[in-house]
């Protein structure tokens, strides 16, 4: 019986080292495929941003990505640099940042994030040079067939500063927090903003007080803004000829005093807003000496607005509510003017 046994475990042993073959070389062959996979990628990867980088210089800007490398296997593909620096001579822009680092999962590319070290020296033709610094930027995109298809920008702690030479000098405006949203909505074009806890130091103007802004509007037909850019890199330009709707465009005082607006909106090739406004207000007159100081050439409308919401507005949850009709930049509360508004 003893000896009978023996033959039998054999074959049986036999065949599961078959399976136990096959199965090791599968995998030793999709690890090999993963390998070649990912280096494929990341050559491809360094290849288009050598060609962009091209590209750019052709348009006349030079793009510099200081000690490239693509790194993450075998998981992830990301790009890094040690600096990031922008100059374009033609818009007398200069821009240099710290350190880059993008990542993608190899097993979905289209989704991009990234972390930017600060911090960033900016130049400009209008502006004293600049230097902005934050303690985190973080950032996501989606890629399609298309191009760009959605965006967003996360900011803590950000400072605007004036610069002297590379060291910050004195602040301008910083927040608490910042968030930037931008995506693709058919042909339109999708904007979300919120900053939280401003403080601004305006040279020649008396201290503001900290304030919240936020914004989430639409843009007809823009989505191609983000494929592309803003035309013209001006967005007031790009918005002339152009039609929308602000779902929501907030200012709040954490003391107390807010302004919601909210309604479509066009502009014309001109510049000229037309638009039918809900407005809500609380403590208007905090508000309208906001205003008039963060949007040159407001003030004296905000002030009008603020002295006749008293009779002209309706109470709905603790805010006075008032309809603001908007015709080629004049601005009318029911029949009563209340000014002109700047051109966009």
């Amino acid at each position: 019986m003893a000896r009978s046994s023996i033959p039998a475990q054999a074959p049986r042993r036999s065949a599961a080292g078959r399976v136990f073959g096959w199965l090791l070389a599968l995998v030793i062959l999709l690890a090999a495929i993963g390998a070649g996979g990912w280096y494929w990628l990341a050559g491809e990867l360094d290849r288009r941003i050598a060609s962009a980088l091209d590209a750019a210089a052709g348009r006349g800007a030079v793009v510099l990505c200081e000690n490239r490398q693509v790194f993450g296997f075998p998981f992830r593909l990301g790009l890094s640099c040690d600096r990031i620096s922008v100059d374009a001579p033609q818009n007398g822009v200069r821009l240099a940042t710290g350190a880059l680092r993008t990542a993608a999962q190899v097993y979905d590319p289209s989704h991009i994030v990234a972390e930017l070290d600060g911090p960033a020296l900016v130049d400009t033709p209008d502006l004293p040079p600049l230097h902005l610094n934050w303690t985190l930027a973080q950032a996501s995109s989606t890629l399609w067939t298309e191009g760009l298809e959605r965006f967003s920008l996360v900011m803590e702690a950000p400072v605007l500063s004036t610069r002297n030479g590379q060291e910050a000098g004195a602040p301008i405006a910083s927040s608490q927090h910042l968030e930037a949203h931008a995506r693709q909505n058919g042909a339109a074009l999708d904007l979300a903003f919120t900053d939280k806890a401003i403080a601004a130091t305006i040279p020649g103007i008396p201290p503001l007080p900290p304030f919240d802004l936020s914004a989430d509007l639409s843009v007809d037909g823009a989505a191609g803004w983000l494929r592309s850019g803003v035309p013209a890199a001006n967005v007031s330009e790009a918005l002339r000829g152009q039609a929308g709707t602000i779902r929501l465009l907030e200012l709040s005082l954490p003391g107390g005093g807010g302004a919601q607006l909210s309604g479509p909106f066009s502009v014309s090739p001109t510049g000229e807003l037309s638009g039918d406004f809900r407005l809500a207000l609380e403590n208007p007159q905090a508000i309208a000496g906001l205003v008039g100081v963060l949007v040159p050439g407001t003030g004296g409308l905000a002030t009008t607005i603020a002295g006749a919401v008293g009779f002209a507005g309706r109470q709905e949850n603790g805010k006075t509510v008032v309809d603001v009709q908007v015709r080629n930049g004049e601005a009318r509360l029911g029949f009563i003017p209340l000014g002109r508004l700047p051109r966009i």
